[in-house]
């Protein structure tokens, strides 16, 4: 018989897998794909994710997956609670440890998990964390698509691609909710549901506030619509600003929706409009239309995980995106304080890639489909 360690991890039977997932919305919605197959591969394995909040609140009742443990995170979150953390994941005796962040301190806190197969990227002077340490090239790193990124580290597992697209999450508690909002909205049948996301992780990330609202106004004169505008609590300003170009056709996402119902509201919408964020992965995990509005960042890198026929992408395709978004030491903001990349998209060009969706749908809701 031999050891465990002699055989390839293609060739052993795990029992008991921990995933330490990506730390942005976006980046776990396209590691879903990955877990998935790895579901595939072991069966009957037991999967662990440990994910930071709210993006928890997706792998909940996520077929793919087993448990789902918080990592601390935030500003009263430091170090010493993330060490805690990974020391009480020992006791779970994993067999297999899969780190998709690329820092140093998520390859050095899967190790004090106690992970016997440890599997990660070698980035960031890591190696030493790691039993299975991945080769990666600086410029895959920037370059290469984010799904085929995460596939392609677990390449060692021989994994069989899932074609699936993304499993249907279970949605029933948020059901009752979505139902009550859309109700008190006053949203009818033959109406459009559009929900429009302005917010970024970085202001310089995001399109013109204004122009959102012209666009809102644009299409509640053009399209017989309804449209949410989706943010933060701490949003709540920019909302109302875009929310004034069209009071009677827009409305704001009532805050104290969690990220599950938000995905159910999604769900029942007929597009998603917004930047490029971890609430358009959302839709196109929905399977809704999408209009994803793309500046420093690039579709080919980031972009949606969904039917091309349902997805249009508005960006002017600078030679410098995907960039370092380190603004701005590699490239002069507008007057407005944006880089170009996004500056230069009009409202124009935002309404014609809605308008090619609309019409999709529209010849779809007349066919019955």
């Amino acid at each position: 018989m031999h050891d465990s360690e002699d055989v390839p991890l293609h060739e052993q039977d795990f029992h008991n897998i921990l995933l330490w997932m990506p730390n942005w919305i976006g980046d776990v919605i396209l590691v879903m794909p990955t877990l998935q197959a790895l579901r595939k591969k072991f069966p009957h394995s037991r999967i662990t994710a440990v994910v930071k909040a709210p993006a928890d609140q997706l792998l909940l009742s996520h077929p793919a997956v087993d448990t789902v443990m918080q990592v601390p995170s935030g500003e009263k979150k430091g170090f010493l609670s993330g060490l805690r953390f990974a020391c009480k994941l020992r006791k779970y005796q994993f067999d297999l440890g899969v780190v998709f962040p690329n820092s140093f301190h998520s390859g050095f806190l899967l190790s004090v998990s106690g992970a016997k197969n440890r599997l990660g990227y070698a980035t960031d002077c890591r190696e030493v964390f790691l039993t299975h340490a991945v080769e990666v090239t600086s410029h895959a790193k920037r370059t290469e698509y984010r799904v085929d990124y995460f596939f392609n580290l677990l390449s060692t597992l021989k994994l069989n691609p899932d074609e699936r697209g993304f499993l249907p999450l279970n949605k029933n508690r948020e059901e009752k909710a979505v139902d009550e909002f859309v109700k008190k909205i006053g949203w009818r049948e033959n109406q459009f549901l559009i929900a429009l996301h302005p917010g970024t992780s970085k202001p310089e990330r995001g399109w013109h506030v204004e122009r959102f609202g012209i666009l809102c106004q644009k299409l509640a004169k053009e399209y017989p619509v309804k449209i949410i505008v989706l943010g933060q609590e701490n949003e709540a300003q920019m909302l109302a600003q875009i929310q004034r170009f069209s009071p009677e056709h827009v409305v704001c996402l009532p805050g104290n929706m969690d990220l599950r119902e938000v995905a159910a509201l999604l769900e029942r919408c007929h597009l998603f409009i917004g930047n490029d964020s971890g609430m358009m992965h959302l839709a196109s995990m929905m399977n809704i239309s999408v209009v994803g509005i793309f500046g420093p960042g690039s579709p080919l890198t980031s972009g949606p995980f969904m039917d091309p026929g349902k997805l249009e992408i508005v960006s002017k395709n600078f030679d410098c995106s995907p960039c370092r978004q380190k603004f701005f030491k590699e490239c002069k903001p507008s007057s407005h304080n944006k880089p170009f990349c996004l500056e230069d998209i009009t409202v124009k060009d935002v309404a014609q890639a809605v308008a090619r969706l609309l019409k999709k749908i529209e010849g779809k809701k007349a066919a019955g489909v």
